[in-house]
């Protein structure tokens, strides 16, 4: 190789190094320091708290990425969807936000910048934070935001209510139960029992027990089977009809004598509601 190649190949190579070496040297110390969110559930609004460490002499200009700030109620995550509040803003509601899409002015030492999340949905949301300048990722961290499933509100309420046919032979009452739920709790594990106690001896004569769901704002009702009751209680004038209503599990047959106490108690966690029929009705005793 001839000598003056050689040279030219030296100085490229020089030039390279100290231009690498300026780059680096003049590119920003910044390092994520800590991060912390706000404990919320779901539907509510919440923020991440960033502290950002600037190792500099010299303010710099940075960018956030930010991914899955926002999950809606398809599970769909929303990346930079958030808006970041600045860390020197004395109130949060007349603070000038900026857009995660524009840089923000980091002092020397420890800065503290915010972003808004908030997930439709319960579960465990990995929260990705990358600090950006110029194209170049200065450093990048995950925070674990997790959201609680909502619990139902302690005025989730049962609602009991009958049809009553008579007939030549017997009065049926087909009772319709309902777990109703005013609140954005949900719970999967509602215990519900039946109990029908003969009034006369004070006796139980039949128990049933079921689980249900109750969902956000929903009226659940206590059925087995669509377009059924929940339970059905026949009172017969003499010998009983013989009918099984199948496919209703919960039937109760009596005389004419007979008062029957039907209590229904709902119960999940450390909570319950209750509510009571009997039967049959005062005027049908009168």
């Amino acid at each position: 190789m001839k000598k003056s190649t050689l040279i030219y190949v030296s100085v490229a190579l020089l030039v390279l190094a100290l231009g690498g070496l300026w780059y680096y040297e003049n590119s920003a110390d910044v390092h994520i320091a800590a991060m912390n969110a706000s404990s919320i559930g779901v539907r509510e609004p919440g923020q991440l708290d960033i502290v950002l460490q600037n190792n500099g002499s010299k303010p710099v200009n940075v960018w956030l990425e930010v991914e899955n700030t926002f999950v809606d109620s398809d599970g769909v995550s929303h990346h930079n969807s958030g808006l970041l509040i600045p860390g020197n803003s004395g109130d949060l509601w007349s603070a000038e936000f900026v857009s995660l899409e524009k840089p923000i002015c980091l002092q020397p030492g420890n800065n503290s910048a915010s972003v808004w999340i908030g997930y439709a949905l319960p579960g465990k949301y990995p929260v990705k934070v990358k600090v950006v300048e110029n194209s170049r990722t200065l450093d990048e961290g995950t925070y674990l935001v997790k959201i609680p499933p909502p619990e139902v509100p302690e005025n989730l309420s049962l609602k009991l209510e009958y049809e009553m046919e008579s007939r030549n032979t017997s009065d049926v009452y087909r009772i319709y139960g309902y777990l109703i739920n005013k609140g954005s709790g949900s719970e999967d594990n509602v215990s519900t029992n039946l109990t029908v106690i003969d009034e006369r001896t004070g006796e139980t004569v039949f128990t049933s027990s079921e689980l249900y769901g109750v969902r956000e704002y929903d009226k659940t009702p206590l059925w087995t089977w669509p377009d059924y009751p929940y339970a059905v209680v026949e009172i017969a004038h003499g010998e009983p009809s013989g009918e099984s209503y199948m496919p209703v599990k919960n039937v109760v047959i009596g005389g004419s004598d007979d008062r029957f106490r039907v209590n229904v108690t709902s119960t999940w966690q450390d909570r319950a509601v209750s509510a009571e029929l009997f039967l049959p009705s005062e005027e049908k005793r009168r």
